[in-house]
């Protein structure tokens, strides 16, 4: 049978600051108090479980520890995205990885119960020793590699421009072998891994940026084949729930063209490749798909 997962990665509006070098104090709840919302309303209305990767300090906040709880009473899994958000992680010394796996670990278990089983690196980018770390902790699964080189093409060259600009992005280009790595579930350094969809031959993008940026005549052409692939892990970020009115008068706009784009289009757009994805597919967290394979 067909296998579908839906997921969403809640990065706070100030890592979005820190990759195009704008001002952080602009930051607000929004993703978590309107973003992470709409994503419960469409799935369940689609009747869709889903798996969130949250980022651990932010649930030292009271609003998104409610709406994280209010996420795992629904049904729907929380996995970690580590504690901080670090794009520089695969760079860091093993002593400060495991401490960012660690920290997210202990809250994100507190707030959904029962301990972390699934992690996603900050910007796809994943190394040998985060994947240790995992193992070591007994982690289920992995959903980190995007095997898409155009995606990769397009982070080294949003980079370098905002350098031509005279300012310093936080993210990082990563390993961009990645690009080419399997497109279905497989091992990666001997972790389960669930990579985030992409055409076959062309390896076009399937994630909530580029569902946006087709529109819905686009999600309608690429709708059979979504219907026809094994395994879609479907990858949405919270901000992808946003658009301009959220965010009165903020600088961010001008540089996330999906943000002019009205929350009520994105809906529809999200909703038809949703439904394209999950027809005559098993639905569930990656959580469950990953203990179901005896991980």
């Amino acid at each position: 049978m067909r296998r579908f997962a839906a997921n969403v990665d809640v990065d706070s509006l100030h890592l979005y600051a820190a990759i195009h070098a704008l001002d952080p104090s602009e930051a607000t709840e929004a993703v978590w108090e309107q973003g992470v919302p709409r994503f419960l309303e469409l799935f369940e209305r689609l009747q869709i479980r889903a798996t969130f990767f949250v980022v651990g300090s932010d649930l030292e906040r009271a609003g998104p520890r409610r709406i994280a709880a209010q996420a795992v009473a629904a049904g729907h899994e929380l996995a970690s995205h580590t504690w901080s958000h670090p794009y520089n992680l695969i760079h860091l010394e093993t002593a400060q990885i495991r401490e960012e796996i660690e920290a997210a670990e202990r809250i994100i278990s507190e707030v959904r119960g029962e301990p972390v089983r699934g992690f996603r690196a900050p910007g796809y980018n994943i190394c040998p020793k985060v994947a240790e770390i995992l193992r070591e902790r007994g982690y289920a699964y992995d959903s980190s590699l995007f095997p898409c080189p155009i995606y990769y093409a397009a982070r080294a060259g949003a980079i370098a421009a905002i350098r031509l600009a005279g300012r310093r992005s936080h993210s990082i280009v990563g390993v961009p072998q990645a690009a080419f790595s399997p497109r279905l579930p497989h091992t990666y350094q001997g972790l389960l891994e669930f990579p985030m969809t992409v055409l076959p031959g062309v390896r076009l993008p399937v994630i909530g940026t580029s569902l946006t940026l087709m529109g819905t005549a686009g999600v309608r052409l690429i709708a059979p084949i979504l219907g026809r692939l094994s395994f879609v892990n479907l990858e949405f970020h919270g901000i992808d729930l946003l658009d301009a009115t959220d965010l009165p008068g903020a600088s961010l706009v001008d540089h996330q063209a999906d943000l002019r784009i009205p929350v009520a289009r994105k809906m529809r757009i999200f909703s038809d490749a949703l439904s394209a994805s999950s027809q005559r597919a098993q639905n569930d967290t990656l959580e469950s798909f990953a203990l179901e394979q005896g991980a």
